[in-house]
């Protein structure tokens, strides 16, 4: 009998010997980045180590399964893709969730509009499930989706936003806020499916600041995960005062791959369908006036 490997076995090979080259180069280079404090090298970093989370517990063994929840994920600005939403829209499909990706574009669109498209398609979502969708929004997309859940308390189960900057709309690294800037000005001379300076200061966007500022209904429980080392968005503004808060430490990117983020999720998924607020530990809830409720 022939011991000569098959042509596949030496395609995997190959390929997993090339994962590890970029993963040492990369992870070399992200090293030599965050030594001369180049911005957002820990998110070139968590790009280079996304597949670290296939070998944890959480993926491998995650002890949940969701029997078909519907999940919508929603991507912020320039992440409203596949791309990066892709390891945790895989790991949801693992766990037995219906992974549905709202169809905001790449998040620099009109907030207002971006805000009804999340709506309209956990209307749709529930409505085809005979359920209401749990809502999972990173970055920008979290301002897209509370808007949403204010307006359509019934068609969304339960909120999750990852990194999202809430309470402080523009609570961004001022380079990312200049990039806002730059994408607004260009939508305002009328630059097709861009946000427009009006999203920000205008009439245009007033119903989506006065719905991401304003109450939350209760019966949708609400978390909001967040970093301290997120280079990109502010950890305040990701604290809104209707939500209940999970701290995690990784950067702005790793929020879409880190193991602890996973684990939350499926903590807080797993409340969901035991039909309880779901309470992490060390998550707390907090009253409008910043007081902590519980722990």
């Amino acid at each position: 009998m022939s011991t000569t490997p098959s042509g596949n076995a030496f395609a995997r090979a190959g390929e997993c010997a090339v994962q590890g080259i970029v993963t040492q180069v990369g992870s070399a280079m992200t090293t030599a980045a965050e030594r001369l404090h180049v911005p957002f090298a820990s998110d070139a970093r968590a790009l280079v180590q996304r597949g670290e989370i296939r070998r944890h517990p959480i993926w491998r063994q995650p002890a949940l399964h969701t029997d078909g929840l519907p999940v919508i994920l929603v991507g912020g600005l320039l992440t409203a893709t596949p791309v990066m939403l892709s390891l945790l829209g895989t790991w949801l499909t693992r766990i037995g969730c219906r992974v549905v990706m709202a169809p905001t574009g790449l998040g620099v669109g009109c907030g207002e509009d971006n805000a009804r498209i999340v709506a309209s398609a956990a209307r749709d979502v529930a409505d085809a499930a005979g359920t209401a969708p749990v809502v999972i929004a990173y970055s920008r997309g979290g301002q897209f989706a509370r808007a949403a859940a204010v307006r359509e308390p019934d068609a969304i189960r339960a909120l999750i936003t990852l990194g999202s900057p809430l309470s402080d709309l523009t609570g961004i690294h001022p380079l990312l806020r200049l990039q806002v800037y730059a994408l607004g000005a260009a939508g305002t001379l009328g630059l097709p499916g861009l946000l427009r300076a009006s999203c920000l200061w205008g009439a245009c966007c007033r119903p989506l600041r006065a719905d991401i500022a304003g109450p939350f209904p209760e019966r949708v429980p609400f978390l909001s995960v967040y970093s301290r080392t997120d280079e990109m968005v502010s950890w305040r503004s990701s604290r809104d005062p209707a939500a209940r808060h999970h701290e995690v430490t990784t950067s702005h990117g790793g929020l879409v791959a880190d193991p602890a983020v996973f684990t939350a999720i499926a903590a807080e998924l797993r409340a969901v369908l035991g039909r309880r607020p779901g309470l992490l530990d060390g998550t707390v809830r907090r009253g409008p006036d910043g007081a902590s409720d519980a722990a």
